[in-house]
């Protein structure tokens, strides 16, 4: 069988850090296989490297036996390869069709004049032919990140490559749009295209790949056929070790009023929203791209203005206008959005976790700040969440996207909020670190914390939430105990369907 790709002795490094260490497997032509790992074990580190991002200090690629010098991305288009990258690579200022379509847009013969005519209608047949919804026109600051997810593959997909490699592209995607993705992989199989696949999604990985590749630690453990593996071994071999399993049973949240909102409208993205969160309940918000449930979170931490309706704490009612309102009054924001709007690239990993507590560690009428009050927050929250950097003034970019994760959810902690608002929480995480992020927050909870997350993993809201919302088009569709419910039960309420179902209270 024809290889599309092979990678021979790949060796890469960053100052204090061995990224991949002698990576050698081949991936044949017409193949899905999945690449796996912890966080940190080199996946997106190998993809950047078939991307043209990164070059190799040791090592050759091979496309199609002949050998590959990918130097730049401009080399790796050449050579066939099209890269969905985990974080967007958008221009948030252009339209979609602008996006698609930037390094080739239609002009007048005379004038550098752009025609728009022609690039919407462009866009628009390539979207609909895969089946996506999204306005050729809308400007890509104001998607919500799980459109500006289908734009990236779309952007992708446009370029007809021979490979194509995706980095978690699912990750904060509903499962109807997983499902269309799945479509569109077993599409590019049956026309012979080749597709990496990076992914901390176990099903994900038995739905739709051929083979498997595990790295560890910037090694290669072994390939196997996907066939022959379970959920389990591929853990093991990712960890090194059996992972204990999250268990949600713990104690009942209290009776006393934590959150109340109240007619909470904001027109466009949702409508009426009224619902009830008790002191330490975890509860979920599940809804498919576009039904609003971000924005409804977004609203109650004050990044995006309510037309109308009430907010109550802990039985008082609030006005939450900008996020240092709500910080304010305890509550804490994680976004799923940690490239663009979570983490300070440039700035260290400890003034990352400190950035929300200044003030309470600042010292001469905040002239400066106590690093040693700094640092012990620092080793505080790296125990509680077992973050991983080389130094804590590492700047913060150059740490793994599930590290990043826990980063943000340190900063959030920090200022001992007693509500937290979680955008897609294990987003970039790996397998091995989600049960450490469930179990902190089955602790949060038994702290008294109330906790309300906007998840795209239904299996994942089942099992740690107490109750799930359900969002469709703006309005709150169901009220579900997630002890009785099911992903079925779910994705009724998620499409509008309005029968009665078992455990809507």
């Amino acid at each position: 069988m024809t290889q599309a790709i092979e990678l021979r002795h790949i060796t890469k490094t960053f100052p204090g850090v061995a990224a991949l260490s002698d990576v050698s497997f081949d991936v044949p032509r017409g193949e899905v296989h999945a690449v796996v790992g912890e966080n940190g074990a080199g996946k997106s580190t190998l993809m950047k490297i078939l991307g043209g991002i990164y070059r190799p200090d040791r090592g050759e690629v091979l496309i199609d036996g002949q050998l590959a010098h990918i130097r730049s991305i401009h080399d790796s288009v050449a050579h066939g390869i099209s890269v969905v990258y985990q974080e967007f690579n958008l221009m948030p200022e252009l339209t979609v069709a602008e996006n698609l379509y930037a390094a080739d847009l239609p002009t007048l013969p005379w004038l550098p004049v752009l025609r728009r005519r022609p690039l919407h209608a462009r866009a628009g047949a390539l979207l609909a032919g895969l089946g996506l919804d999204l306005d050729p026109r809308a400007l890509v600051k104001d998607l919500s990140v799980s459109r500006r997810q289908m734009l990236e593959i779309a952007k992708a997909l446009r370029l007809d490559a021979s490979i194509l490699i995706m980095d978690e592209p699912t990750a904060s995607l509903a499962d109807a749009e997983v499902e269309k993705l799945y479509e569109i992989i077993r599409g590019l199989r049956a026309r012979g295209k080749t597709v990496l696949y990076i992914s901390h999604r176990m099903k994900e990985i038995f739905d739709v790949t051929d083979r498997v590749t595990v790295l560890r630690d910037g090694r290669r453990v072994g390939t196997e056929l996907t066939s022959a593996l379970t959920p389990d071994s591929v853990v093991r071999m990712m960890v090194g070790r059996e992972v204990k399993r999250f268990s949600s049973e713990g104690p009942a949240a209290s009776t006393e009023e934590a959150l109340a909102v109240s007619g909470l409208t904001r027109r466009g993205e949702f409508e009426d929203v009224s619902f009830r969160v008790r002191k330490g309940e975890i509860v979920g918000i599940a809804g498919l791209m576009g039904s609003g449930r971000e924005e409804i979170l977004k609203s109650l931490y004050g990044l995006l203005p309510l037309d109308s309706g009430k907010v109550r704490i802990e039985g008082r009612e609030v006005r939450i206008e900008r996020p240092e309102d709500a910080i304010q009054l305890g509550i804490g924001f994680v976004t799923e959005d940690r490239k663009d709007a979570g983490i300070f690239p440039l700035m260290s990993v400890r003034e990352n976790v400190s950035l929300n507590v200044i003030q309470r560690i600042a010292r001469l009428a905040g002239l400066y700040v106590d690093e040693r009050r700094e640092r012990g927050i620092l080793a505080e929250y790296t125990r509680f969440l077992n973050l991983r950097y080389a130094s804590e003034a590492q700047p913060v970019m150059y740490l793994s996207g599930g590290n990043q994760q826990k980063v943000l959810l340190a900063r959030a902690l920090a200022a001992r909020c007693k509500i937290l608002l979680l955008l897609e929480p294990t987003r970039g995480i790996d397998v091995g670190a989600k049960g450490e992020v469930y179990q902190l927050m089955a602790e949060l909870s038994r702290q008294g914390i109330t906790l309300l997350m906007v998840s795209s993993d239904l299996p994942e809201l089942l099992a740690v939430c107490e109750r799930i919302l359900v969002v469709w088009q703006g309005r709150i569709t169901g009220d579900l105990v997630a002890g009785q419910a099911d992903e079925a039960a779910i994705m009724l309420r998620a499409t509008g369907t309005q029968a009665p179902l078992h455990g809507d209270r």
